[in-house]
């Protein structure tokens, strides 16, 4: 008998992650659009995508690129020179964009380097800013972006930009 009751037990146990694989909810199908993050070409590539588009749209995508623990820090610089950084989670950057409705901007890649150490990177991202893809630039800057290699893919850890100002132009080597 205790044969029985220990075979049932060991039965019960083996199918616990069936019922879960089961009753685990799907992803958005949005999740599954998420460009590749293999190289860091590849994220730059994907992360543009995943910021571009209409305020509103799904960030499922960005959620994917970005760690949990991220952090989006856009540099305000005042007309008399000072610098404030502003310190955003991910919901937090998301819910700062969302609020401008369904308008849209677009940022565009001009050229990135990068410098690795193992599993972590250093990305200087210069991008440009369009109300639609093909649009005329409206703005552009640089990003500050680390990542972390995980084995497979490049995960974002922290981006810290400032737009471009009259004085503050973008230097010549992060320009094409």
């Amino acid at each position: 008998m205790t044969r029985s009751v220990l075979a049932a037990l060991v039965a019960s146990c083996l199918s616990i992650p069936a019922l879960y694989a089961q009753s685990k909810p799907e992803l958005p199908a949005s999740a599954t659009t998420c460009g590749p993050s293999d190289t860091l070409s590849q994220l730059i590539t994907s992360l543009d995508e995943a910021v571009s588009g209409p305020a509103d749209k799904d960030r499922a995508c960005l959620r994917q690129l970005l760690l949990p623990e991220a952090r989006l820090i856009p540099v305000a610089v005042a007309a008399d020179g000072t610098a404030t950084p502003h310190f955003l989670t991910v919901d937090g950057w998301i819910e700062a964009v969302r609020k401008r409705g369904h308008e849209a901007f677009y940022e565009h890649l001009i050229k990135f380097q990068s410098e690795i150490y193992g599993h972590i990177a250093h990305l200087w991202s210069t991008y440009e800013i369009r109300p639609t893809p093909d649009g005329q630039t409206v703005a552009r800057g640089i990003n500050s972006i680390q990542a972390v290699f995980n084995g497979k893919q490049w995960h974002v850890l922290q981006i810290l930009w400032q737009a471009e100002t009259p004085t503050a132009p973008i230097p010549g080597k992060y320009l094409p």
